[in-house]
């Protein structure tokens, strides 16, 4: 009985602290009321439940880092926006906050056999972002959004709520700029980026420019700027030269008249 209930209690803890290797939308944790299932210590708008993002942390100070540093993003946005509820008896005044934006991680989703296609994956991915906005239900009046990654899948999808005036352009925008860091393994990088695009965004401020390149922008304006010295150099050269050359040319015509 004793072993029983070790490897009982080595199992609960082994679900709470690693999570299933896929979920439904309906099997997966609210972070705010189950925050030990999503990996977190605390009430959170952040839930990874298979530690996807912390995954790489080489120890667990720098891993709690990163999940406290993820979270503060995420109360900024709610801190440095507006209510935007048409009825203002809905915006909370104690404390006043703006828009919600919660991230859900998870390894992998739960689909069936024929869901293969990669339209289906994204229609599973759109449903499971939305089923878990509705299930959370964290906005004011709809004035919510949800950033989902399926690590293993390879999709991310932000399901946004009806309040939230923003282009699906802008959506698709954003989330393809995440995919440029998820594609590297790079899962906090990335959240982190769309996170920050998307509190601009709502914001109505200009979003940043994502630098894909491997080396920074500064050393390559450098650069550029050390190529066209070398052009302008190499140019006004070649132009005295022929002057010179010409110059030349016009004496010799003067000696041979003068003879």
């Amino acid at each position: 009985m004793l072993l029983q209930f070790i490897l009982l209690t080595a199992t609960f803890h082994g679900l709470v602290y690693c999570g299933f290797p896929d979920y439904t939308p309906y099997t997966y944790p609210d972070s705010m009321t189950q925050s030990e299932l999503c990996g977190q210590i605390k009430p959170s708008f952040f839930c990874d439940p298979n530690k996807i993002v912390a995954r790489k942390k080489s120890s667990e100070n720098e891993t709690v880092q990163e999940e406290q540093f993820m979270e503060k993003e995420l109360l900024y946005v709610r801190g440095e926006t507006n209510c935007s509820c048409l009825q203002q008896s809905m915006c909370l005044k104690s404390p006043p906050r703006g828009y919600t934006i919660s991230i859900a991680v998870v390894e992998k989703m739960h689909l069936d056999n024929n869901e293969t296609s990669r339209e289906s994956v994204l229609r599973a991915a759109k449903i499971f972002a939305d089923v878990i906005r509705d299930r959370q239900n964290r906005g004011q009046c709809d004035d919510d959004l949800v950033i989902f990654l399926s690590a293993r899948d390879q999709v991310v999808y932000t399901s946004v709520g009806s309040s939230i005036r923003v282009d699906d352009s802008v959506i698709r925008k954003i989330s393809e700029q995440g995919e440029v860091f998820f594609k590297k393994m790079q899962y906090r990088e990335g959240l982190e980026w769309m996170t920050k695009q998307y509190k601009h965004v709502l914001k109505e401020e200009k979003m940043d420019k994502l630098w894909n390149w491997p080396l920074p922008e500064w050393v390559l304006l450098t650069l550029a700027g050390l190529v066209l010295v070398v052009l302008a150099t190499l140019i006004c050269t070649i132009i005295y030269m022929c002057i010179r050359f010409c110059r030349k040319d016009r004496r010799d015509e003067y000696s041979m008249v003068e003879h």
